[in-house]
């Protein structure tokens, strides 16, 4: 079998969709060693296709948003019919809208017609267009959760036997970190000498981090803990700035920006929670990360977090600032509830890896073919 699997969606920086595509492709490179791949990829993320093997051929294309577009809907049929290709991945919810092969697609959420106010305006209207028209010619749709799946089948996109829910899976590096030296070396590097509560993320709408700053500036967490909201600003979040900048505890909330993959676990096991309050996730890869790593979790009641977090993680209403602010003070106070989730999330992860993933991915591109 030929697998054409487009990259372009990966960027230079990862974050959820980026990650997920490297771990996936990574993880075949693992398990696979019968099928032939056809990898699309750019200049800016070619450091993150390295070491995936000889059976993975790259393609140099544009990133530019819309050289790309155009490449996707014009060129790139051509070259799946001139290569041959059985099947094609969409990793990133795009594919083209003329079949020259069977094609999957993954739709990681559907925030833009279930939360559409939560995206910037021109994403949304794209998105609007092509994501229904997408799943309705795609031969095998993926979804990250069986909460996405509803989402997808309540819109009348596609019939039930064509959508497969294929969990996303923690990376082999995501475990607790002991190690004192690294762990001073990684609260060094951003600035982090107190104890903190932790947030990882883009910083934008859907991530509700307002309310994270309200629950925190709610009580006396500041006399002892910092908050570290880690993440690049994406958009929207002018009035989180400003929230801060007005707020009496603004000199104990940290933004350190982007924190790369090899702090990431460094950080997540220094915290001494870690708190998710998104309105909507497709999947919620942080969270299961920040278990992975040890971390006590609170998380929110929305969409796909339930169902990855199952009975690891404390769960709350993401509008409820006394909830969430109540969640926290129980768990910082808690010392024998903190080793519990700890060792709940811990167990909780292990059923998610990315060798299932890709084993899974396996058998969409299978029924693909053959429908």
């Amino acid at each position: 079998m030929r697998v054409a699997i487009n990259t372009l969606g990966m960027g230079g920086k990862l974050y959820g969709i980026g990650n997920y595509i490297k771990n996936l492709l990574s993880a075949l490179s693992r398990i696979d060693f019968d099928n032939e791949y056809l990898v699309f990829g750019s200049p800016e993320n070619l450091c993150h296709l390295e070491g995936i093997g000889s059976r993975f051929h790259i393609e140099l294309v544009t990133s530019k948003p819309v050289l790309r577009v155009l490449w996707e809907q014009t060129v790139l049929p051509a070259r799946l019919r001139g290569k041959r290709i059985d099947v094609y991945h969409g990793p990133a919810f795009v594919a083209p809208l003329v079949k020259t092969c069977s094609q999957v697609v993954t739709v990681h959420d559907v925030t833009s017609h279930v939360v559409s106010e939560r995206h910037l305006f021109y994403r949304r209207l794209y998105l609007k267009a092509v994501i229904p028209t997408v799943i309705r010619r795609s031969d095998r749709v993926i979804a990250d959760s069986e909460s996405t799946k509803r989402d997808i089948l309540s819109f009348g996109w596609a019939r039930e036997e064509r959508v497969c829910v294929v969990h996303l899976g923690v990376g082999r590096g995501y475990e607790p970190v002991a190690d004192g030296e690294h762990l001073a070396s990684v609260r060094k590097k951003y600035g982090l000498v107190r104890e903190f509560i932790l947030f990882v993320g883009m910083i934008e709408p859907r991530k509700n981090v307002e309310v994270l700053v309200d629950a925190y500036q709610r009580d006396a967490l500041s006399d002892r803990f910092d908050l570290v909201l880690a993440g690049s600003l994406g958009w929207g979040y002018s009035g989180l700035l400003r929230k801060i900048a007005g707020s009496r505890v603004k000199g104990f909330i940290r933004m350190p920006g982007y924190v790369e993959d090899a702090d990431l676990p460094a950080l997540y096991s220094a915290a001494s929670v870690f708190v998710y309050p998104s309105l909507y996730e497709g999947f919620g890869l942080p969270v299961l990360e920040a278990m992975a790593c040890g971390a006590p979790v609170i998380t929110s009641t929305a969409s796909s977090l339930p169902e990855v977090a199952g009975e690891a993680a404390i769960l709350v209403d993401p509008n409820d600032v006394g909830a969430l602010a109540s969640a926290i003070r129980r768990i910082l106070g808690d010392e024998s509830l903190r080793k519990e989730l700890s060792r709940r999330g811990r167990e909780r992860a292990k059923l998610f890896t990315w060798e299932s993933v890709a084993e899974k991915t396996l058998e969409v591109y299978r029924g693909a073919a053959g429908a």
